[in-house]
């Protein structure tokens, strides 16, 4: 029977050639090559043969003709030898008999033909290095070049060469092969340098060692670069240069013996070829190497040999590209073409904005600098002219700057501000000239549209000016409008009569002006309604004087504090107010008491306390009797009160001095606690309770009047915060907190509740949470309401866990008279409010989803769940901890995501155990899908457990589904699951996994 779990072979592509079939038939490389796109490609061909030719020299035998053993300088050679007069011109010996043998190298007819195949090949890529450099690692270009140097020379060539390398070539070698390969072996020298790094870092093939790399970038490359520049020389132009033909390599047959290579059908090249192709080289390390004028020098040669070649020239040794030379001359500095305008803006801002009005000028026509560079150049050379650093004219150059930007920005279809910004911010210079000249240069290069959009913007201008009652500017841009010929002359006049109209006097008077709606009339009623109506609106306590100075003068017929009825001022204060005499401070009193109040309400915290503020100083003056000291202590506690409002809604902001703002809390609390005759409001003293339990100072709370009820909760905390600072061990703390919180779940009956019983409690509750802020008051609040939730629900598989729930007492007395419900909906709005304060709390994230799985909100608690895992583990960088998703969390996700019909989710899940219940594991399987986001294999790649992925097989297999079963078992294959593999490998493998699994959940459940 076949093995299901065995991988099965991959057939291959019908047009593949194996590299062995070149071998048996060496005529078939080139119909291979030929092709258009050949598999294996001519670099992967080169891969091939030089892997299976590691590096085997074989010592000296005697070999017989019909031997699979061939000596190169024993072959025959017949009319390709190198003959005397040859090795004569290259000024080199020829080797004696003796040093013939004494240097041979002896390799197998397969090694032998394997390396003539690889080297053809990289003849056909004309010995690209670009194309071998891309492809082949460095220590197989390395093979290739030695491989090349052996054939060439005729005899064994190690590299790199030494010193005293000797350069004499065996007779089976040729002087043109060698003067090649020993270019190209100068060249890879020089190349090699400029990836020295990234070549150390690449991975190495067995046979070769570390050294014989290191040892080749360690070369000295003074003797690389003088060879290459004596070729380049004039001198060397008398001497021809030959390179390879495909042809010139011939393949080992299997009917001859004869290994002699066809030298003859060498290319010769012309000496610009030649140039252009090393001085490209020569400049590119001269850079490397930050050799500036050299390379300068190069590449100017270069380009020179480059245009010296004719167009339709075949070129075969250099493969410089147009645009490979055009980007180095650009880097040399001598490129031929013309810079581009942003080439140009680049290129002025390293030269400290030399020409850039020039060429932002030109821009507005040509529109190619992106304008949020425009913007930048802006905004940098204000901060140049801030910080001293531009002293020639620098205001001038930012005028004219910002003028082309406002232009430019008139194209820009949407971008409203620009203009808006230019007006506000130059309004104290002359800045319409700049703009107009900056248009006048750019109209005749725009559009219908363009021009139309030039139009509005300038009708804008003389707008702008006329209601700046800036008339003089106004009438000089209308008469340069009339020479730009954009306007029609029936524009030109309407634009003229509104600018007539506009010189017509108007009223100076500042509230005239805030108030031009109202229409002048003689009527008294009139004009007071329109004073008690700014009266009501104004937020400003000088505003405040005026305004009832001016309707005390109207002889009203009510008091002017009673005009609005919604100014409500706190008792003790309208009590003295009360008992003023009627004069104006009464009325200022009471207005700005109902106006901070107002405003203190509707989040105008500032405002408020400037009111108050200013009733104080008012209060302090000596004439108006002993009851003031009274009024100003009075307004200092409800000035306190705004500010520990506004401290509690800006909690996470910026907020106020909280060490001086405790401190007048004790102060105000004192007063209670000393009896004095004149007491804070009831209100006051619990927002001082309530801010002093939120900065953790909770000793001065401990001495307070306990009777008063509005008090009770704030004392309560403070008391168990005191006790567990004292408590050693897991001692119960005191139960008044406790207690005092379980009463107000108490079930009422149907006709207390209509008589409003109980409802005083649970809104005292809900006032008291509202204002907490501190992390562990909330994480105290939240562990008694979760215990209630607890004792009451009973039901142990949903208990809810959090800190400090081992405080508080395991049973209450008569559970039927208390309200389940109630405690749910408090904690579940509680735990909402915490987290929006402290959204990263891990504890109370998991809390929220067991509460809401408890409710029966599966998806709500799979969010919160998700959102815990995501959170504790540093949204998905860190490894997931046990004290983030324990056994009893991940086993209520498993519970969740069953629940919503995401059965492989919770499969996936099960791993997360400390021990897999593949109890679980098998029944979620066989369960049918049905939630459209829990596709079975899309979550493959988050398995890591090879019990589960081969049930998976067998499930696939049992269903017939093919494909779904292949993808399984190529996740079974790969390495980092393979069963032999260390503890360490293992672990890494589960977390990414896991990793992968919580951002699929984050996906779907909190995106």
């Amino acid at each position: 029977m076949e093995d299901p779990l065995k991988p099965k072979p991959v057939p291959l592509a019908a047009e593949t050639v194996l590299w062995f079939e070149f071998l048996l038939d060496p005529n078939k490389i080139t119909e291979h090559l030929q092709c258009k796109n050949p598999e294996p490609s001519a670099v992967e061909l080169i891969m091939q043969f030089i892997s299976m030719t590691p590096d085997t020299a074989i010592a000296s035998t005697v070999v017989t003709p019909g031997s699979d053993l061939q000596n190169i300088s024993g072959a025959s050679v017949g009319a390709n030898a190198t003959t005397p007069a040859a090795s004569a011109a290259l000024n080199v010996p020829l080797l004696t008999q003796q040093q013939q043998q004494q240097q041979q190298l002896q390799l197998t007819r397969k090694q032998l033909a394997l390396k003539i195949l690889e080297l053809k090949v990289a003849t056909w890529l004309r010995w690209d290095l670009d194309a071998l450099e891309k492809g082949l690692p460095v220590i197989m270009q390395l093979g290739l070049l030695r491989d090349l140097c052996t054939i060439s020379y005729g005899r064994i060539v190690s590299i790199p060469f030494h010193s005293d390398f000797d350069l004499k070539i065996s007779p089976t070698g040729n002087e043109r092969a060698a003067r090649f390969a020993l270019t190209i072996y100068h060249r890879m020298v020089l190349r090699l340098q400029l990836i020295k790094d990234s070549a150390l870092k690449s991975p190495r093939s067995m046979f070769q060692t570390v050294d014989q790399l290191q040892q080749f970038l360690d070369t000295p490359t003074q003797p690389s670069i003088e060879y290459l520049e004596q070729l380049c020389s004039p001198a060397a132009a008398s001497k021809p240069f030959y390179v390879f033909h495909y042809d010139s390599f011939v393949a080992l047959q299997c009917d001859t013996l004869s290994t002699a290579q066809n030298y003859d059908l060498m290319h010769l090249i012309t000496p610009q070829e030649l140039r252009a192709q090393l001085q490209f080289e020569l400049a590119h390390y001269y850079l490397h190497t930050k050799q500036y004028v050299l390379a300068r020098e190069a590449a100017a040669a270069c380009n020179a040999s480059l245009q010296a070649i004719p167009a339709g020239a075949t070129r075969y040794f250099c493969h410089v590209r147009a645009e490979e030379l055009e980007g180095l001359l650009q880097a040399c500095g001598i490129s031929a073409q013309q810079q581009t305008l942003l080439e140009r803006f680049h290129q002025s801002l390293l030269n400290s904005y030399a020409d850039i009005i020039p060429i932002l000028r030109q821009d507005n026509r040509a529109r190619e600098i992106p304008l949020v560079s425009r913007r930048n150049v802006e905004l940098d050379i204000e901060g140049a002219i801030s910080t001293g650093l531009l002293k020639e004219m620098p205001q001038q150059l930012l005028l004219h700057v910002a003028a082309l930007n406002v232009v430019r920005t008139v194209f820009e279809w949407g971008n409203i501000f620009g203009s808006v910004e230019y007006f506000e911010k130059y309004h104290d210079l002359d800045y319409m000239p700049p703009i107009m000249e900056a248009m006048q240069d750019a109209l005749t290069y725009c559009s219908h549209a363009e021009q139309s959009a030039l139009k509005h913007f300038l009708i804008d201008c003389v707008l702008h000016q006329q209601q700046k009652q800036q008339m003089e500017q106004s009438r000089q841009l209308l008469h340069t409008l009339r020479g730009m010929a954009i306007f029609s002359s029936e524009e030109l006049v309407d634009l003229e009569e509104q600018l007539v109209q506009a010189s017509l006097p108007v009223l100076s008077n500042s509230l005239a002006t805030l108030n031009d709606w109202i229409c002048h009339s003689k009527m008294n009623r009139v004009d007071v309604a329109a004073l008690e109506r700014q009266l009501i609106s104004c937020t400003n306590a000088n505003s405040v004087r005026i305004l009832l100075v001016k309707l005390c003068g109207t002889a009203p017929g009510k008091p002017l504090w009673a005009i609005n009825p919604s100014w409500d001022v706190p008792q003790p204060l309208k009590a003295l107010i009360m008992a003023m005499p009627v004069s104006f401070l009464q009325d200022f009193s009471y207005v700005l008491l109902g106006k901070a109040r107002e405003l203190a309400t509707r989040g105008s915290y500032i405002d408020a306390v400037s009111m108050l503020s200013v009733l104080k100083s008012e209060t302090q003056r000596q004439e108006l009797g002993s009851s003031t000291q009274l009024m100003c202590k009075l307004i200092t506690w409800e000035i306190l009160h705004i500010q520990i409002t506004q401290c509690l809604d800006e909690w996470h902001q910026k907020p106020l001095d909280l060490q001086a703002l405790g401190t007048r809390c004790k102060q105000c609390l004192g007063a209670l606690q000393a009896g004095d005759s004149m007491m804070p409001r009831l209100e006051i003293l619990e927002s001082c309770a309530i801010m002093l339990l939120n900065l953790t100072d909770f000793p001065p709370l401990l001495y307070l009047d306990k009777r008063a009820q509005q008090l009770e909760l704030p004392l309560a905390f403070a008391a168990t915060f005191i006790e567990m600072e004292k408590m050693k061990g897991p001692k119960k703390v005191c139960r008044d907190a406790w207690e005092l919180m379980l009463s107000m779940f108490l079930n009422v009956p149907k006709r207390a509740a209509a008589a409003g019983a109980g409802i005083g409690a649970s809104s005292a509750l809900q006032a008291f949470l509202q204002r907490v802020r501190h992390q562990s008051v909330f994480g105290l609040a939240i562990s008694m309401l979760g215990k209630m939730h607890n004792i009451l629900k009973d039901d142990p598989n949903h208990d809810l866990n959090c800190e400090y729930m081992q405080l508080w007492p395991t049973s209450i007395n008569n559970p039927n008279g208390y309200s389940l419900r109630s405690v749910s909906e408090t904690l579940q709005w509680l735990l909402s409010e915490a987290l929006s304060y402290y959204p990263q709390t891990v504890s109370w994230l998991k809390m929220k989803g067991d509460l809401e799985l408890a409710i029966g909100n599966n998806e709500s608690a799979m969010r919160c769940y998700v959102n815990a895992l995501v959170t504790g583990t540093d949204y998905c960088t860190m490894p997931l901890q046990r004290n983030v998703a324990d056994d009893y969390v991940i086993r209520k996700m498993i519970r969740c995501a069953a629940n919503l019909g995401c059965h492989m989710q919770a499969t996936v899940l099960c791993q997360f155990l400390d021990e897999i219940d593949y109890g679980i594991v098998f029944k979620n399987l066989t369960e049918k899908c049905s939630n459209f986001t829990d596709a079975m294999d899309a979550y493959y790649s988050c398995i890591w457990d090879t019990t589960l992925l081969e049930f998976i097989v067998n499930l696939h297999a049992k269903r017939g589904e093919h494909s779904r079963k292949l993808e399984a078992i190529s996740m079974m294959g790969t390495l980092e699951l393979n069963a032999n593999n260390n503890e360490e490998i293992k672990r890494e493998s589960a977390m990414v996994r896991k990793s992968r699994f919580l951002r699929a959940l984050a996906k779907q459940y909190l995106l």
